[in-house]
């Protein structure tokens, strides 16, 4: 090899080592390119003390309803094993908030892959469903007590909590009132326009509240 090739091969090498270490130094913190995945997070030990971004997806029942911070693991997006994180987080919990849910948030890295996150934003897909014989709230509560069915109804104005309060939501019969019922739900909520419908699977409880398995806007 020449002195001239030699010379543009060292030159390329340290081109590829200067992009490498600046998506080192950005990859994760805000005002990167994107936040940084949990395998690459957990994976590496020279990000504890940093301050990072990381997106994953709550691990169902990881969290407690009753901690004060939020205590909650994630993993990454569509990933049902593997290298998981451990966020603690003192703010108030979004309102989409729950198993499942596309978490982001930002905090410091500390030991045993561990987050104390200040910041948490989410991101909830949304599903869809057939409304096609689904009960109203009106005729499932004249129905009372009855197996898991579909019903069809309002998210009320105001009345949408995170997956930890005692409640999720209320789903009335008409936009502006009307029969009415709370929905329990864990998981991750669609996005629901103000007093837009959605569809609730699951069962109306003795208790008087609609214990749901999935939330999805009607099709």
């Amino acid at each position: 090899m020449n002195s001239r090739a030699r010379n543009r091969l060292i030159a390329v090498t340290a081109l590829i080592l200067l992009v490498a270490v600046a998506v080192l130094v950005t990859i994760g913190l805000p005002g990167g390119s994107a936040p940084a995945t949990v395998k690459v997070i957990a994976g590496d030990s020279a990000f504890v003390g940093r301050r990072v971004t990381v997106t994953g997806s709550v691990i169902g029942s990881s969290w407690n309803k009753k901690s004060n911070p939020m205590v909650f693991n994630i993993r990454d997006q569509g990933a049902t094993s593997g290298p998981q994180l451990k966020v603690i987080y003192g703010g108030a919990a979004p309102a989409s908030f729950g198993n499942l849910t596309i978490a982001i948030v930002t905090g410091t890295v500390k030991q045993g892959g561990v987050i104390d996150a200040n910041e948490m934003e989410t991101k909830c897909p949304s599903t869809y469903a057939t409304k096609t014989g689904a009960d109203t709230v009106t005729q499932m509560l004249k129905a009372g007590v009855s197996a898991e069915l579909p019903i069809i109804g309002y998210l009320k104005s105001g009345s949408l909590h995170d997956a930890a309060a005692p409640y999720r939501f209320i789903l009335q019969s008409t936009p502006t009132g009307g029969d009415s019922v709370e929905v329990q739900f864990q998981g991750a909520m669609p996005t629901v326009k103000r007093g837009g419908q959605v569809v609730a699977f699951g069962q109306l409880e003795k208790s008087g509240k609609f214990l749901a398995t999935q939330v999805s806007l009607p099709q």
